[in-house]
């Protein structure tokens, strides 16, 4: 019963800490090949695609006078775009992209879940956090530190002309310990 306890708790350890990376993983690769297949069988309306214009500054480019089927993505502002068609001309790539709403919903609900296991705060309001910082703020000690006997110089004669840094300094009553060797 306890080996049983024991392989139960460590298996529960291992997904809280590799496992459910992995797990999202693998359904982001499986979300990503069926997405990449119906790009490829041209399932897809093209009233979707967003045009990205990109300047490119590459000696003897060859154009592409018409689009051509391209795989890849790119991640703006937390929403992923599939590249669908990409064409060449002259000093510009412009690629045709649909989002991919599916990735992205994936990729948001393996930040949230990795935020609860490893206990991170979220955006909503955490009570555990309140009741925490209630009982800390009666025994919170404030002193006040008085400035009043630092005094500071700026340093006259100066190798370079904006190396004049200011000292500050707090005068001692009486002179140093001897030292004995």
């Amino acid at each position: 019963m306890k080996k049983l306890a024991a392989i139960l708790l460590l298996a529960i350890f291992a997904f809280n800490t590799v496992g459910y990376r992995l797990f999202f993983n693998m359904l982001e690769s499986t979300t990503d090949a069926a997405f990449t297949a119906q790009l490829d069988h041209g399932n897809y309306d093209s009233k979707d695609l967003v045009e990205v214009k990109v300047p490119i500054n590459m000696p003897y480019q060859v154009a592409t006078p018409a689009f051509e089927r391209v795989d890849g993505e790119i991640n703006v502002n937390g929403q992923v775009y599939k590249y669908v068609m990409r064409k060449v001309q002259a000093d510009t790539m412009t690629l045709l992209c649909l989002p991919h709403y599916e990735k992205t919903a994936l990729q948001n609900k393996a930040t949230e879940f990795a935020g609860k296991v490893n206990d991170l705060p979220t955006n909503d309001t955490n009570k555990k956090a309140e009741a925490f910082k209630m009982l800390t703020a009666d025994f919170d000690i404030t002193e006040n530190l008085s400035l009043a006997g630092l005094q500071t110089s700026q340093a006259v004669s100066n190798l370079y002309r904006n190396a004049g840094l200011s000292r500050t300094f707090i005068p001692e009553n009486g002179q140093p310990p001897e030292v004995f060797c």
